[in-house]
């Protein structure tokens, strides 16, 4: 059987014990002393994160004038920090967990891996694991919260309780959370002004599950962009985000008119490469192909493909920085709001529309 949870976590107990013959300090005695709250004084006795340095140190420093060291959650480890992916076999999510683990270490914290929540309940049951192991904060990658009008609640049970809460790309107006985006409305005008300057009028987008929130937006964009682009709407493929749906949506858009083609991500353009081939056709003097996340092979395929590199690391780094920020000042997190710019890459996947005419004005 798989197992889901992936970690190495070092014991983190949290009791004091009095030397022979000597009293231990209490907390309010230190608290009083270093001039800060009893809550930030067991945060730093226990090594919990959302205490800036200095303060931690202070704190241990009267700690030890009165008597009192730290736990042994504080000298054994740092913060420990839940992480949901969907999967490790989709090179941009292993590149998600790649990055927030490093950025996680560069902190001095470590990453609690799971995966594979294929349902709200498996989603919630991760949740309450990571509470269960004592994570100090939890980030969930394209989770549950992508669902356009999905339930909320298990989330809830999270920020009620204190936990900083970190959901990236996806957005729900509902939750008090916070939510770090790529910036699709950049991503998709960015794509759309590149193939319209290479002449395309014809333009087909390939995406999957039409109720997730990077598909409405994706959509909602492109809808917006090419409603001017003349009487007939550019037409639109409802797959999956695979190998297979991408192949299938090629062949429907390219059936459709369509010489150009803007993927939902570059394992659907990889699979789109072969569908516009498998029509006796050729990529890209006959259909341009574009895809979206950049990963390590993007460069690799034949031939290699345009894409949207999605800021991965700048997005981690925010997410880690977030999720480190709460603490018991802010025992329920602020909803915040962060979107990133990712960047067009052009590599040979994309060329002139057929006719050679850029009969269009942006």
């Amino acid at each position: 059987m798989r197992k889901n949870l992936q970690v190495s976590i070092r014991p983190r107990a949290m009791t004091l014990e009095a030397r022979e013959g000597e009293a231990v300090a209490r907390l309010i005695d230190i608290a009083r002393a270093a001039g800060v709250s009893e809550a930030t004084v067991s945060r730093v006795l226990n090594g919990k994160a959302g205490v800036n340095e200095a303060t931690r140190q202070a704190v241990l420093e009267v700690a030890r004038r009165l008597g009192r060291g730290p736990g042994p959650g504080a000298l054994d480890s740092g913060p420990l920090v839940g992480v949901l992916v969907p999967d490790l076999d989709n090179q941009v999510f292993a590149a998600w967990a790649e990055r927030i683990e490093a950025e996680l270490f560069g902190r001095g914290a470590s990453a609690l891996v799971a995966m594979r929540a294929r349902t709200v309940e498996r989603e919630r049951e991760f949740l309450q694991r990571f509470l269960h192991c004592g994570v100090d904060a939890i980030i969930v990658v394209s989770g549950h919260h992508a669902q356009h009008r999905g339930p909320v609640d298990h989330y809830r049970e999270i920020t009620d309780g204190g936990t900083p809460l970190v959901l990236v790309n996806g957005v729900r107006e509902e939750l008090d959370a916070a939510f770090l985006s790529t910036d699709e409305e950049h991503a998709v005008r960015s794509v759309l002004t590149h193939l319209q300057e290479l002449g395309h009028q014809h333009v087909g987008l390939a995406v999957g599950d039409e109720h997730t929130w990077p598909v409405r937006e994706k959509l909602r964009v492109f809808e917006a962009v090419t409603a001017d682009w003349g009487e007939r709407s550019q037409p639109v493929s409802f797959t999956d985000f695979s190998y297979a749906g991408g192949y299938e949506a090629a062949r429907d858009l390219v059936a459709r008119g369509a010489t150009a083609i803007l993927c939902g991500s570059d394992v659907m353009a990889a699979g789109a490469l072969e569908g516009v081939r498998s029509q006796g056709l050729s990529v890209p003097r006959d259909v341009s192909v574009a895809g979206y996340d950049d990963v390590f092979w993007a460069a690799l395929t034949n031939p290699p493909l345009t894409t949207v590199r999605q800021a991965v690391g700048s997005i981690a780094r925010a997410a880690v920085r977030t999720a480190l920020g709460g603490g018991e000042e802010s025992r329920r997190p602020a909803r915040t709001e962060v979107v990133v710019r990712p960047q067009l890459i052009v590599r040979g996947s994309t060329a002139a529309a057929p006719d050679g005419a850029a009969s269009m004005v942006w």
